[in-house]
């Protein structure tokens, strides 16, 4: 009873992480916020890049590695500021009603029959910010599509230059020998990022999954950009 009364009060009393208004839910936004959010509506159907229909030039002249990313948000408006706030305010809350959202878009789209990886920090950085962004996602996805609990499979071992300040190549250069695993993946993976820019990353992470013994790699982001 007293459980039932709390639970109650908390879904009533929420206060919207986005405008501060009284009219949050239990997910998060209120329900103004929550539309209004950048919803990816249409991108490649391979690498997701926003405001593509069918694919994009890029994966025309070389399909990437990775069977196709499935994104929930482009890179817009308030969803920058929030990751930034999230990955340098050492606030992961907000993480949990953005994979509530997530799931809800991406459900049906998700291969059903496949472990979730998070793209794993490292481990310095980790401990410095206190976790790993793309892990409590992974975590929060796979709890709202009752999948199973995420695997740490890939270790990154040397610290890299942010990705977002390099050209494409100088990000393929700068990933070179950057990551490794632990064990024989599973045959069919999806590989959970917060964000994907040129897809670069991802892509490096399944070239390796794929050369170690797994069969298929998808991916699952938050968020795309525009390139």
């Amino acid at each position: 009873m007293h459980n039932s009364i709390l639970n109650k009060w908390l879904n009533t009393n929420q206060t919207c992480p986005l405008c501060d208004s009284a009219q949050g839910t239990s997910i998060g936004p209120c329900d103004a916020c929550r539309e209004d959010l950048p919803y990816q509506q249409l991108g490649c159907d391979i690498c997701a890049l926003p405001g593509v229909s069918g694919r994009c030039n890029s994966c025309q002249n070389q399909r990437p590695a990775y069977t196709r990313i499935h994104a929930g948000f482009t890179y817009h408006f308030p969803l920058p500021q929030l990751l930034h706030r999230i990955k340098t305010g050492g606030d992961p809350e907000p993480l949990y009603w953005l994979a509530q959202l997530l799931a809800r878009k991406l459900a049906d789209k998700l291969p059903k029959d496949s472990q979730l990886i998070p793209v794993p920090m490292y481990p310095v950085d980790q401990l410095i910010r206190g976790f790993n962004q793309s892990e409590l996602l992974a975590r929060h996805l796979a709890k709202a599509l009752n999948l199973p609990t995420p695997i740490n499979l890939i270790n990154k071992r040397k610290r890299t230059a942010h990705q977002a300040s390099l050209n494409r190549a100088q990000r393929r250069r700068n990933l070179h020998q950057c990551f490794s695993l632990s064990r024989t993946p599973p045959e069919r993976l999806i590989l959970v990022d917060d964000v994907v820019t040129t897809g670069t990353t991802v892509g490096r992470i399944t070239e390796l999954l794929l050369q170690e013994g797994a069969r298929e790699v998808s991916v699952c982001t938050l968020c795309r950009t525009p390139d």
